[in-house]
């Protein structure tokens, strides 16, 4: 067996939260996929932008690499690129963090959701945030607790959970990710309910407010209606990747298509519009029926 280190090349100038993006790394999974006791040059000659809460993503495709004892080696990064990956400590050689933009590249287990939590609160709170009643607020962030309750809960990875974020002043986005390395939405939807769907058409599933939130890795209880109700007010974004499904809701419009190659687990990236002026508060008390 050859020992010399192989070089998979991406070929893309830029990995930004779309279809084309998501595209991009589901490819590079599948790239990667054929090789085990390797030694894998990633080569990013021609990528000049990378969102950096992606970087989860991401990470989620290097520990499956690892899992089959290939190490992982990121060659030809320009400085925008490595730079964004050592500010959130994506790679090893880290840099400082100046302007205290980036939500830290972290890794939990499936039995650490207090520490999920402690770490969305930490970062997510923020004065770019929109403003939020602390009624509202407690609701959210138990909205991003069921992403992370549900990832572990249906995912069925041996791989951790991994979170990222990143707020963009130029662009006024704040953009949170967390992504796991399972069976994905469709494959969760099988296995608790006997039920096959399209890729796309399960996450759309899962994101529909009569969907058990115990099915999928995407909640389907007050939090997710809540997030899913303040995307559409605040214009900002809410992006699925999950197996070869992609869904995207912009403000109130939602598109999915499928991907050629599945991404290896499930990614859900949640964007903010931090020039959003409105206050946001609870209309009223929540109907129980709609938590359970």
């Amino acid at each position: 067996m050859s020992t010399e280190p192989v070089n998979i090349l991406l070929w893309a100038s830029d990995i930004r939260t779309d279809a084309g993006g998501m595209a991009t790394l589901a490819k590079l999974n599948s790239d990667i996929g054929p090789y085990s006791q390797a030694t894998l040059h990633i080569d990013f000659q021609f990528v000049r932008w990378l969102d950096a809460h992606l970087a989860s993503l991401l990470m989620i495709i290097v520990r499956h690499a690892e899992a089959r004892g290939n190490t992982i080696i990121f060659v030809k990064l320009s400085d925008a690129v490595k730079t964004i990956l050592q500010k959130n400590g994506f790679l090893q050689q880290r840099a400082v963090d100046l302007y205290h933009t980036t939500l830290p590249t972290t890794e939990f287990g499936h039995h650490q959701g207090v520490e999920f939590s402690q770490y969305t609160r930490l970062h997510l709170l923020r004065p770019e945030m929109p403003k939020m009643t602390a009624a509202l607020s407690g609701k959210f962030y138990e909205g991003l607790d069921e992403l992370f309750a549900n990832s572990s809960l249906h995912s069925r990875s041996a791989r951790q959970t991994c979170v990222c974020g990143q707020f963009y002043p130029k662009y006024g986005k704040l953009a949170f990710a967390i992504a796991d390395g399972g069976i994905g939405i469709d494959g969760a939807l099988f296995a608790g309910k006997n039920v096959r769907k399209e890729p796309a058409e399960a996450i759309d599933w899962a994101m529909q407010p009569g969907s058990t939130t115990r099915t999928g890795d995407i909640p389907g209880g007050l939090g997710l209606k809540l997030i899913r109700a303040f995307v559409e007010l605040n214009g900002g974004r809410l992006t699925v990747v999950s197996s070869a499904g992609f869904w995207c809701q912009t403000g109130g419009h939602v598109h999915m298509t499928k991907l050629k190659t599945p991404f290896p687990g499930t990614g859900v990236v949640f964007e903010i519009d931090t020039t959003d002026q409105k206050h946001y508060d609870l209309a009223k008390a929540p109907d129980p029926r709609d938590i359970w």
